[in-house]
């Protein structure tokens, strides 16, 4: 089985619609309309309109087949004379044709253009790639990275992680990148750091116009090592430089917190990391123990993780049934099962989703959904359906390749489509999603959750307590 993982929406790992970590993860939300969420903040970012995801997360397959060799070897032809004298494609082939009429364009820059200085050989093969990827249209999944780039990205589904412990968001509008949560415990939040804080620059250098990823590896960095951190408090309107030092974290992935009043459990998945099916069935336990009748799954901002995590996800509530069909360039579909090692399938479940739910969470969306096994809540999500695999090139970069399609049980592409909720709730422009890690440091009862103005979380509990 493939897996895939959008790296972008991790510095050192963050959230997507609503925000990024600085350990950290990064929300991107350069496609979707309200902003992208990631986990912590040295991290990775999220999506936007398409929302771009948020991004997007399950990891990816490093199996090297005969297929990865056809590629990295197409990819390394084209930077190689060697390359049209290898016999790898027929004469006649639009492959040959193409690539030579790159390398003749390659060969006169090389050359013939008289700035010779100008001349960044790296800088020329890696955008070439990336134009390339970027033609197939596979936006957000589909894409290069550097060597550095892919130290980060096999770093992101640890839980754990180097950083400042934040998770920050981008308005696709603004471009403003703003601190939507920190991590307990973090040097984020034992400085001062607040969820609202927009962020204006990492070491004296402003982060106007940069993406998140650029952001991210501005905060991320050995441990032990500084970094001042200036933001602006929208509540006083103070502007507040933090001087910190980066510490290893440990993320949590999965945050519970109990809502006695009404006998419902608020759990939120942060993303489809390694080991969080075991987190989420101790969660489950936990407040099952504590009294829960009914659980609210909230994996807004989500942006995916590995398959296998959603599947055992979804496994822990539903005793059968489909979890996606995988369809692969011919168009032969695989479905994976639920593995039978359900937790409770009979609880009342309602899922949370928004423009930032990517990946392996609109997996478990879609499943739910179509297995009839809860109801959706929130906004369309990101739409991430493309099966990411991993292939390795010479010089330490990589290609993450879109090899197979994700399909919900019914049948329908997740890509470009995202999941559609069976009640559709936005939230304000400026409201950020309310978090269990939220509730439980403020210790927030019924009523003051009810007052948070999280529209997406009210909701939920008010069609859960029309159940009972």
């Amino acid at each position: 089985m493939s897996n895939y993982y959008d790296p972008r929406w991790y510095e050192d790992g963050e959230r997507h619609s609503w925000s990024s970590f600085s350990t950290e993860s990064i929300s991107d939300s350069g496609s979707d309309p309200q902003a992208a969420a990631s986990p912590p903040l040295d991290a990775p970012s999220a999506p936007a309109d398409q929302p771009a995801p948020p991004g997007c997360r399950i990891a990816v397959r490093r199996a090297v087949t005969v297929t990865a060799l056809l590629i990295l070897a197409f990819i390394a032809g084209w930077f190689s004379h060697q390359f049209f004298s290898s016999g790898s494609f027929p004469a006649s082939s639009q492959s040959q044709k193409y690539a030579q009429l790159f390398q003749q364009a390659w060969t006169l820059v090389d050359q013939k253009y008289v700035d010779r200085k100008a001349i960044n050989y790296q800088k020329m093969a890696y955008s070439a790639i990336q134009a390339m990827l970027d033609t197939l249209g596979d936006k957000g999944h589909t894409r290069f990275l550097t060597p550095d780039q892919v130290q980060a990205f096999n770093q992101s589904l640890s839980p754990t992680l180097v950083g400042i412990g934040v998770y920050i968001q981008q308005d696709p509008t603004t471009k403003q990148v703003v601190i939507s949560d920190t991590v307990p415990g973090a040097p984020a939040e034992k400085a001062g750091l607040k969820p609202g804080d927009i962020l204006l620059s990492v070491n004296g250098q402003s982060v106007q116009g940069k993406d998140l990823e650029t952001i991210s590896s501005l905060l991320r960095g050995p441990e032990g090592t500084s970094v001042s951190v200036t933001v602006r408090r929208p509540s006083t309107n103070q502007t507040l430089t933090f001087h910190l030092k980066r510490a290893k974290i440990t993320v949590p992935n999965v945050i519970l917190h109990y809502i006695p009043e009404v006998h419902i459990a608020h759990i939120q998945i942060v993303q489809f990391a390694d080991g969080v099916s075991d987190q989420l069935r101790s969660s489950i336990e936990q407040a099952k123990k504590l009294g829960a009748k009914a659980i609210i799954l909230d994996l807004r901002g989500n942006p995916g993780g590995l398959v296998e995590e959603a599947i055992n996800t979804v496994s822990e509530f539903q005793a059968s049934g489909t979890v996606f069909l995988e369809q692969d360039s011919s168009g032969r579909r695989t479905p994976y099962q639920v593995t039978g090692h359900v937790v409770d399938g009979k609880i009342p479940l309602v899922v949370l989703v928004d423009n930032g739910t990517a990946s392996a969470a609109e997996i478990v969306s879609g499943a739910f959904q179509d297995n009839h096994r809860a109801i959706i809540i929130g906004t369309r999500t990101y739409g991430t359906g493309t099966v990411l695999e991993q292939f390795p090139l010479s010089d330490g970069s990589e290609l993450l390749l879109g090899t197979a399609e994700w399909l919900t049980p019914d049948g329908h592409f997740i890509r470009q489509n995202g999941i559609q909720p069976n009640i559709v709730v936005s939230l304000k422009a400026g409201q950020s999603p309310l978090t269990p890690a939220t509730e439980n440091r403020d210790h927030m009862t019924y009523q003051q959750i009810l007052q948070s103005g999280d529209s997406q979380l009210i909701r939920a509990l008010q069609y859960l307590q029309g159940q009972h």
